[in-house]
């Protein structure tokens, strides 16, 4: 008679097969219930996003694909905070306004545009010591940084950073904060390319030969349009000089003792979902965009510098972001710039 390996008798070897077929069951089962409430979680979360976002699409088609790109964020940004989690990223990324962006969408706002010929004035910080410096900085405490502003999907970003760092400097000269217009310099600035790119130092230049509008009398509209400059409605700048600050110690104490600066910054992938702890990362392309360092400081002995972007108040810590000093983390250190007013 033969034999099974799980007993002498017939009985047995029935029950274990009847026991086994019962625990795979019972896994297929957990795993398909597993798989339902994944599946649930994730509408209710694709659902609450739009709701949040006041996301619409034209068609259902769009919405498919739409949330096809957010759950491949959603797998990203989890991913990525599991690391964090783990103490192996530095920060934490979330599921802001972006997450159903493609990336050609989210490319074209990358919009530095430096020219090949870069004209500037020497760094008057170019022989600074550190040891003078204050330990941290932050321009908000004393209010003069102005709102978070969004940028749209022109890109402007050249223009957010030269007017955000002009109107810090002009209130800490004065006084007086008020919020100037970078829709002037996306339509009048020919030097400069409006929603397709542009550079910060230029737009120096032109406010320091035309002046600058207040942003209520000359409002964002996000789009390249006919210039609409109107001379006697300008608050003038009266710039001694313009100039490009070399390396980290020269853009900290511009920082400290004059105001915020503008710098050119690699935005990779990650950087679009930032939402705290100290940003770095090592695999950065060329500068492509332009963001205003409002301050600096150290959590944890690591230095930081504290950035204002223009990507609203969705994007990062109520649109600031931290990023690691002193290692110039995506070319930070290589395009900051900056203007005395007089």
């Amino acid at each position: 008679m033969h034999q099974n390996p799980y007993g002498r008798h017939t009985g047995e070897w029935t029950f274990y097969r009847a026991r086994m077929h019962k625990q795979r069951l019972v896994a297929l089962l957990a795993s398909m219930l597993s798989c339902a409430l994944a599946a649930e979680f994730l509408e209710t979360e694709w659902q609450s996003w739009k709701a949040r976002h006041e996301r619409k699409y034209e068609s259902d088609e769009e919405e498919v694909l739409r949330r096809e790109r957010w759950e491949e964020t959603w797998k990203k940004v989890t991913e990525h905070n599991k690391l964090a989690d783990q103490g192996k990223k530095s920060y934490r990324m979330a599921m802001n306004h972006f997450a159903d962006r493609t990336p050609y969408e989210l490319k074209s706002m990358s919009c530095l545009r430096v020219p090949a010929v870069r004209q500037s004035g020497k760094s008057k910080y170019s022989d600074v010591s550190l040891k003078s410096l204050p330990p941290q900085v932050d321009w908000r405490d004393q209010r003069c940084v102005t709102a978070i502003k969004d940028q749209g999907r022109c890109g402007s970003c050249w223009a957010f950073a030269a007017v955000g760092s002009l109107e810090s400097r002009h209130c800490i000269k004065t006084g007086e904060l008020f919020e100037m217009s970078e829709q002037e310099l996306v339509d009048c600035d020919q030097e400069d390319g409006g929603c397709c790119g542009g550079f910060p130092y230029s737009a120096f230049r032109f406010i320091s030969q035309h002046g600058i509008m207040p942003s209520k009398k000359y409002k964002y509209k996000g789009r390249d349009g006919s210039c609409r400059l109107r001379h006697s409605k300008t608050v003038p700048m009266n710039m001694s000089k313009f100039y490009e600050l070399n390396g980290e110690d020269s853009m900290a104490a511009a920082v400290a003792y004059d105001g915020p600066i503008t710098v050119g910054f690699a935005v990779t992938n990650t950087f679009y979902y930032y939402s705290e702890g100290i940003y770095e990362e090592e695999d950065c392309p060329d500068a492509n965009h332009a963001i205003i360092i409002v301050g600096y400081g150290e959590e944890n002995h690591e230095d930081y510098w504290i950035i204002k972007n223009s990507w609203g108040h969705y994007w990062g810590d109520r649109g600031y972001a931290k990023v690691r000093r002193n290692a110039n983390v995506c070319t930070i250190s290589e395009m900051g710039a900056a203007m005395d007013l007089l």
